[in-house]
């Protein structure tokens, strides 16, 4: 398929519409991932639901291996002027396919090492189940990405809610129906994920064009800057998710990752509002001017954290009564980790904001080296701490790294736009003027009710 436009992309974004219509989606995708842990939890045993985890993040280590920053360098490369989106897409596409298609034979290759030292063990069925799934993720999220780059969220949110929706209604009736346990769910997962993904690239590849990028400029432009971003996404989701399989490497009860699992998954319920205003705000930050860019990431930024630490606050008080009624009394174990984890998530949040205006700027190399220092603070953290306090050393390595993390990150980009420190971090009365203008008008709605 051949695209039309060329040059700046899709023009000028509507933000406040993408963040909106993204943040309903996340919400929906919010009470659906937690009523997938939930029939996890319940369905299968600890020591089942402990080697789900550690598959998972073997999923979505394959999936970030893979994509080599193409996600955000099709935004990019679309954004500029005199760039042809269909060769920008194909060119995305076909380093994709072909990384992913190296790192499958690696894992064929040293499948059984990597079920012995990593996964708990677990049988090659399943680890090449989990592989799939996470070969699903990957396109999927490059084809999502491309919707963004053309202003159609619509169909971005669609696959998202979509990919939740098929998840927990195969894992229900694998569990539940079939009763087929942890073989059934990524099974099931699986097919059902392959059979959507097809659905959603042909609506998305329609609209935006795909065509074979001529000769090797393209592709030498499209690598170049996906290469800078792929090693600050692999490093951040190897920051997430380190700790897992170190706990899997240490020989960690399985029950007890299983736990640790639930805190982490309670406390990701938090990234709603992050994940829909970073997945508008990188599209609208490429199209403003430079000196825009510092200020209007400052003002996203305090205005999410004002969020965040409300959320925060919710959750510790609710989580004591919240985690046994949801995940059964074993998961009880699961809120001491969930404090811990609670203020890393807000520096995460932190540096996922301040992170767009790098990549936005032609910056992403400084957001992996930032990552690099954080991985490596994280894993020194994690081996010390684990042996002696199991999950809760594994929570407060995390705390300790993130905190680096925020540190440099904000550091930077104060030296770099000159924003100072208030107009990050604290809420002014003016931001909150809209909200509280909801307020009235809700309350006029009810009192004229």
């Amino acid at each position: 398929m051949q695209g039309q436009a060329t040059g700046s992309g899709a023009g000028a974004m509507n933000f406040a519409r993408n963040m909106s219509s993204t943040a309903a989606t996340q919400v929906l995708r919010t009470f659906l991932g937690l009523g997938l842990q939930v029939l996890l939890a319940r369905w299968l045993s600890e020591s089942d639901r402990g080697i789900y985890a550690v598959l998972a993040t073997l999923a979505l280590f394959a999936y970030q291996l893979s994509q080599l920053g193409m996600r955000y360098a099709v935004i990019y490369r679309m954004s500029l002027p005199g760039v042809e989106r269909a060769r920008a897409v194909g060119a995305a596409f076909t380093w994709t396919a072909a990384a992913f298609g190296l790192l499958g034979l690696l894992a064929l290759l040293f499948i059984d090492p990597l079920r012995e030292r990593l996964l708990l063990g677990a049988p090659a069925g399943l680890v090449l189940l989990a592989l799939v799934i996470g070969a699903t993720d990957l396109f999927s999220d490059l084809s999502d990405a491309v919707a963004r780059g053309i202003d159609r969220f619509d169909l971005r949110n669609a696959d998202q809610i979509s990919i939740m929706a098929v998840t927990l209604v195969a894992a229900g009736l694998a569990l539940v129906v079939f009763e087929s346990g942890l073989w059934g769910v990524l099974a099931a997962t699986a097919s059902a994920r392959v059979a959507l993904l097809v659905v959603f690239l042909g609506l998305t590849l329609r609209r935006s064009g795909i065509a074979r990028p001529s000769g090797s400029g393209e592709l030498r432009e499209s690598f170049a800057y996906g290469i800078k971003s792929h090693s600050q996404t692999i490093l951040g989701k190897l920051h997430e998710r380190l700790d897992v399989l170190m706990m899997a490497a240490l020989q960690l009860d399985p029950a007890q990752i299983a736990v640790y699992a639930i805190a982490v998954s309670v406390v990701d319920r938090l990234r709603v509002v992050p994940d829909s205003v970073s997945a508008a705000l990188l599209p609208k930050l490429a199209t403003l001017p430079d000196a825009e860019r510092g200020p209007y990431t400052a003002q996203v930024t305090r205005h999410l954290m004002f969020w965040v630490a409300l959320s925060c606050v919710a959750l510790l008080v609710l989580a004591p009564f919240l985690l046994p009624v949801l995940f059964g009394k074993p998961y009880a174990a699961s809120v001491l980790p969930l404090y811990v984890l609670l203020p890393a998530t807000a520096m995460l949040t932190l540096r996922w904001m301040i992170g767009s205006y790098f990549l936005a700027v032609g910056r992403p190399g400084f957001n992996a080296r930032v990552q690099a220092v954080s991985v490596a603070v994280n894993f020194a953290v994690n081996l010390w701490a684990i042996p002696r306090w199991g999950i809760l050393g594994a929570a407060g390595a995390s705390l300790v790294s993130y905190g680096v993390e925020a540190f440099l990150t904000v550091a930077v980009f104060r030296r770099a736009t000159h924003c100072r420190l208030r107009e990050i971090f604290l809420a002014r009365r003016s931001d909150l003027q809209p909200y509280l203008g909801q307020v009235r008008r809700l309350r006029e709605r009810l009192g004229g009710a």
